[in-house]
């Protein structure tokens, strides 16, 4: 049934069941203006309770349901029974979540006055809608190396275009959900995600378990939610083992893309440009500011690269976005709801000293959080910046730095291995930031050259946060330099 018709029949069902209603505004266009929501329907009935139009706005009120009673905080009235031929299909759609997507007075609406019922639940729509397929590019760009190809997504199931996270149903939650209901419609579908808190932090590591499908109709503006978390509806909720699959394949992908992003506009900071192939960032030392890359990389750095360039609208990014039209279907999916700050700020690096932990963070969300070795007051606290990035310094990946070393800011302190791994979480250094070889290894993969340090007294929880499966860069570059004695203060 196309717009026009449906809005043709709820105009005939107003006629039935309102006196008087002759009137001098325009039903059917206020309607096909409003976006054919319960929002509209209520907007209507103040329109008319202004007039003093009360049986109108009565009629207005009962199909704006849940929208009346969030904004009113009392039932919506009810209507009699239909009374023309067209009842079936009326309740039929009426039947379905409506999305509010005019909104007034900057007023939104309560989340979960739109989230269903017991009753409801069987009358949602689920079905996802059939998506475009997203063919990769194939990069002209030169490939410094191949990592394993990313696990294909599970059986008939469509990449998604956002996976929200959001910390439960009576916080934030509640709010990243309306987001999503209301977000423009999508023939992709978006998951919602549970994301606990850390202390004051998103954690990533953690996060993930699927508590909802949103689907969304373009014509209609109907949208659908299909449950897999008990605890965000009264229903009984679907088998959640397919998104949990997609999500597992998701996150690392993610990382992947928040490490080239970071390298990116670390790149353009150090030099003012923007890299022009993958070899300026995952090159030999010196040029060694990524320490590896993938195959997706190359897909994900030529979308960037495309839209940097672009200088047909004269517009060009100040910085670069998140790829997510390229590159293997299990990757698709922006970050959003509390893990949004991932496609929006690149990655950093903070020192506690007051408990001996070192967290990688964008915005919000921690992605890792280390237990270091420190040496007290001889370990300086402000902001650094990494600015050169060896491996096996000084020859050997078991001596005194260990397999991995970061310089701060040009100076004799850096973040490094080292071969007294009893020294973590005490105060033994020289000054320097002592880490365990699987932890300073992760984390050289993972930061890029550029990436901010701040040293400071407090400010990440005692909590370690470390993936079972570590972030690795496959590396055919040679990252060690036999040219120079380090010093580091140890």
């Amino acid at each position: 049934m196309s717009k026009e018709s449906r809005i043709d029949e709820q105009i005939q069902h107003f006629y039935d069941n309102v006196p008087n209603v002759g009137d001098d505004l325009p039903l059917k266009e206020y309607l096909l203006k409003h976006e054919d929501s319960r929002m509209a329907w209520y907007l209507l009935g103040k329109e008319y309770e202004s007039k003093g139009d009360k049986a109108k706005a009565t009629y207005c009120f009962a199909q704006a349901g849940e929208i009346y009673e969030a904004f009113e905080s009392k039932p919506a009235p009810q209507l009699p029974e239909h009374k023309t031929s067209k009842k079936s299909g009326w309740k039929k759609w009426t039947a379905a979540l409506l999305i509010p997507l005019v909104l007034i007075g900057g007023a939104t609406a309560v989340v979960w006055g739109l989230l269903p019922d017991s009753e409801d639940a069987a009358a949602i729509e689920t079905t996802v809608p059939e998506s475009p397929v997203v063919s990769p590019q194939t990069s002209a760009s030169p490939k410094p190396a191949v990592g394993s190809k990313p696990a294909p997504l599970p059986a008939g199931v469509i990449p998604p275009d956002l996976i929200a996270g959001a910390p439960g149903p009576q916080d934030q939650g509640s709010g990243v959900l309306g987001e999503l209901l209301t977000n423009k419609p999508s023939r992709q579908p978006r998951l919602l995600v549970a994301v606990p808190r850390l202390g004051k932090w998103n954690d990533w590591v953690k996060g993930g378990k699927p508590i909802a499908t949103v689907t969304s109709d373009r014509e209609s503006g109907l949208a659908g939610v299909q449950w897999f978390d008990p605890k965000w509806c009264d229903c009984k909720p679907e088998d959640g083992k397919a998104a949990s699959k997609l999500v597992d394949g998701w996150k690392p992908l993610q990382e992947e893309k928040l490490a080239l992003r970071s390298a990116m506009i670390r790149y353009k900071e150090r030099t003012g440009k923007w890299p022009a192939s993958p070899e300026a960032m995952a090159g030999d030392y010196p040029a060694n500011t990524m320490g590896g890359w993938t195959e997706s990389m190359s897909a994900w750095f030529d979308e960037l690269k495309a839209l940097l360039t672009d200088k047909k609208d004269g517009k060009i990014p100040q910085t670069a976005g998140w790829p997510d039209r390229t590159g293997p279907d299990s990757g698709h999916g922006a970050p959003a709801g509390t893990l949004a700050s991932m496609a929006e700020q690149p990655m950093e690096i903070i020192v506690d000293k007051s408990n001996h932990r070192l967290a990688v963070v964008s915005g919000d969300v921690i992605l890792r959080n280390y237990e270091v070795g420190l040496g007290g007051n001889k370990t300086p606290e402000g902001k650094f910046v990494i600015s050169e990035k060896v491996k096996d310094p000084n020859g050997s990946s078991t001596g005194a730095f260990g397999s991995r070393g970061m310089t701060l800011s040009d100076t004799r302190y850096g973040i490094h291995g080292t071969d007294e791994p009893k020294s973590m979480g005490k105060d033994e250094s020289l000054g320097c930031v002592r880490m365990k070889k699987e932890d300073i290894e992760e984390l050289y993969d993972l930061v890029p050259m550029g990436t901010p340090v701040t040293i400071a007294q407090g400010g990440l929880p005692d909590e370690l946060r470390a993936p079972p499966e570590r972030f690795r860069l496959p590396s055919t570059q040679n990252e060690t330099n036999p040219h120079k004695v380090y010093d580091w203060l140890g």
